[in-house]
């Protein structure tokens, strides 16, 4: 280990190294959701296996791992979980969201909110509005459209399929007698919509339900890989570039992809797909053509 000169300030940044080497045995063994043995622990980590086996030996008794006696395999030990749960318990999502929410607010200069599950479909419980004379906006209770708008689409695709059937396909029946422009008339539509969506990692629309109004909104996952909540940014058609791989987009799917790590979700939004569902339960293939079209007014958000 490097020499320090004493001072306090040289002191913290050189730091404990055997704690954080630990803190890479570890985290190599949360990379993982099984048991694993020394070697491949120590391949993960990138040290001797000799070494590694030191350290797991101490982690061990101090209940931050665990071994199996008849196999001797490492895990996570009692104390860890511990520490998990108390962290995880003392962790503000709805604060740490806002945050972020803000901020691109700020980025982006157009109306954003976070959006949770509502008794009765998408609920906006935190808004942003933007400053200028063509901003969008409705109120911080509106219900969000499932199956035109993006926020609406988003739900469609990542959140529990017996919370939103019953909603989808009473909207679904509503598109047709209306004849909705821009908005799916059948499961198959709405399923074409999703896979989409889940492929993208993103919901986009450029003019929902043919309202004027254009939507972005990201999904944000928990450690489980529930859908947690979204976030959308919504403003006028023309104002928001809506390709999936605009810079635009990308930014907000970066931005909700850092709070869902920051929740224990170590996955990718892209191509995720949080619970199994059968055949006839599943609005959750896709959108992005009917996408960019399928967007509400009273919310393309």
């Amino acid at each position: 280990m490097a020499k320090t000169d004493g001072s306090p300030a040289s002191e913290a940044q050189a730091g404990i190294q055997s704690i954080e080497v630990a803190g890479e045995i570890l985290r190599a063994i949360l990379a993982c959701d099984r048991p694993q043995r020394l070697s491949d622990i120590a391949q993960a980590a990138g040290m001797p296996a000799a070494k590694v086996h030191r350290y797991l030996v101490s982690l061990v008794r101090s209940g931050l791992c665990a071994q199996d006696e008849l196999s001797g395999r490492y895990d996570l030990g009692p104390m860890a979980m511990q520490i998990g749960l108390q962290g995880f318990g003392r962790f503000d999502a709805l604060r740490a969201a806002a945050e972020t929410l803000d901020r691109v607010a700020e980025q982006v200069g157009e109306t954003a909110a976070l959006v949770v599950w509502g008794e009765h479909g998408p609920k906006f419980v935190r808004m942003i509005e933007a400053r200028h004379a063509q901003a969008s906006v409705v109120p911080v209770t509106h219900v969000c459209p499932l199956t035109w708008s993006a926020t609406g689409l988003l739900f469609s695709t990542y959140e529990e399929p017996t919370r939103t059937r019953a909603l989808i396909l009473r909207e679904i029946e509503q598109n047709s007698l209306t004849n909705r422009e821009l908005a799916p008339k059948s499961e198959a539509e709405l399923a074409a919509l999703t896979a989409r969506i889940r492929k993208a990692g993103v919901a986009t629309v450029a003019d929902g339900g043919g309202t004027g109004i254009a939507g972005i909104s990201a999904p944000i996952f928990d450690v489980a890989g529930k859908l947690a909540m979204g976030l959308s940014v919504f403003g006028r058609s023309g104002r928001l570039d809506t390709d999936p791989q605009s810079p635009l987009v990308q930014h907000v799917r970066a931005a909700t992809a850092a709070i869902s790590r920051v929740l224990g979700f170590t996955g990718s939004p892209a191509g995720h797909q949080p619970a199994a569902t059968g055949p006839s339960d599943r609005p959750d293939a896709g959108r992005r053509r009917t996408a960019s079209r399928a967007t509400g007014r009273s919310s393309g958000t």
